[in-house]
């Protein structure tokens, strides 16, 4: 009677075992999905997304074999430790550089969608909306918009810059950027892309006499879904083995590899900038379209600094509509920098992004 019990739990634990393997080769084919340049093997770019599920079923894992066979915990940790900067770069954990020292640059990058995300936007007067009380409210040093439409009226510039006495606005067909700053901004000039919609800019930026940093600003290519394709996608989330959802995917999928290939180039040009550049600072802001596992990302953090990723806490979802929760709005800055309380503010809704923001201190500057 003992044998006849003991198969079952075996046969148990074997396909447990298989399972929690599958989720690790799973989570670490994602992790590393990010080196590949999705320009050369596009179907493989998507796959950062669900990372973060491969990540989530792996450490549950850890807390199921602690109960019944603690030694097959070592099938996850081995695993997560062969992800362990994907796994940094997702959801950081940061118990120091909370407190930002005296003469520290306090940046915030905000997609503000145009002022136009209210359910009520017609009747809220354009120079009241929350998106614009939010940014003279977070006084900031600098600030970094993206899809900013509605900024340029003159009624909402005449109160931006009663906090921020300096600003410059780029627009490209729908798309368009704005830069308020503290500091005089002493040149703007944009970075080619080659995109009809897309932009970025170079600003230089006076910080004090001899002091100058470069700014930039950019919104990469977006997946450009429309509401049937975000309803598929959540039909895909709710029965992903839905034969009709089969359809779904593969369609879905091959509109995020056009966008994702397009945007890697995007990332190419920005490095290829950056590395080009005379300027010992740099501060890189935007509205990436790409989360913390992607091309985009690993790419533009092999020449600058994450400020989430060192000063930050936990996944920091900034975009967070339609059933995509990802960390999509970024601010990099040059190693000279030292980040400080990096936040994703999940507690502004005025858009369909949250703003995002750091405090950063020159490393050469004395207290």
């Amino acid at each position: 009677m003992g044998k006849f019990l003991k198969y079952p739990k075996y046969a148990l634990l074997t396909i447990f075992s298989v399972l929690n393997i599958l989720c690790v080769v799973g989570m670490i084919v994602c992790a590393y999905s990010a080196y590949i340049s999705p320009a050369s093997h596009p179907k493989f770019s998507f796959l950062g997304m669900i990372f973060p599920a491969f990540l989530i079923a792996t450490a549950l894992f850890i807390f199921f074999w602690m109960l019944f066979k603690p030694k097959f915990m070592l099938i996850s940790i081995i695993g997560m430790l062969l992800c362990a900067r994907s796994i940094r770069s997702y959801c950081p954990i940061n118990f120091f550089n909370r407190t930002a020292p005296e003469g520290s640059l306090k940046v915030v990058s905000f997609n503000i969608y145009h002022l136009e995300f209210l359910d009520n936007a017609d009747k809220v007067p354009i120079q009241e909306h929350p998106s614009v009380d939010y940014l003279l409210d977070i006084d900031a040093d600098i600030v970094c918009c993206q899809e900013t439409g509605n900024m340029r009226r003159a009624v909402v510039r005449e109160r931006m810059e009663k906090v921020y006495p300096y600003s410059n606005y780029e627009a490209k067909w729908k798309d368009m950027m704005a830069v308020f700053s503290k500091y005089p901004i002493l040149t703007e000039y944009p970075i080619p892309f080659g995109s009809k919609t897309n932009m970025a800019s170079a600003y230089e930026i006076l910080l004090a006499e001899g002091d100058t940093l470069l700014l930039l600003n950019c919104h990469l290519e977006s997946y450009k879904l429309n509401p049937e394709d975000k309803d598929e996608y959540k039909s895909i989330i709710e029965n992903p083995e839905g034969e009709e959802n089969k359809q779904y995917i593969r369609s879905l999928r091959s509109k995020l590899s056009k966008a994702d290939a397009i945007r890697a180039a995007q990332a190419d040009k920005l490095v290829e900038f950056i590395e080009n550049c005379h300027h010992k600072k740099i501060i890189l802001c935007g509205d990436f379209n790409s989360s913390p596992i992607s091309y985009v990302h690993h790419r533009l953090t092999q020449v600058l600094n994450d400020a989430y990723t060192r000063s930050g806490n936990g996944p920091g979802i900034s975009y967070y509509r339609n059933g995509f929760y990802f960390r999509i709005d970024h601010i990099l800055c040059s190693p000279n920098f030292t980040a400080y309380g990096a936040k994703v503010d999940s507690n502004s809704k005025s858009s369909d992004h949250h703003p995002i923001y750091c405090w950063l201190k020159d490393k050469d500057k004395k207290q």
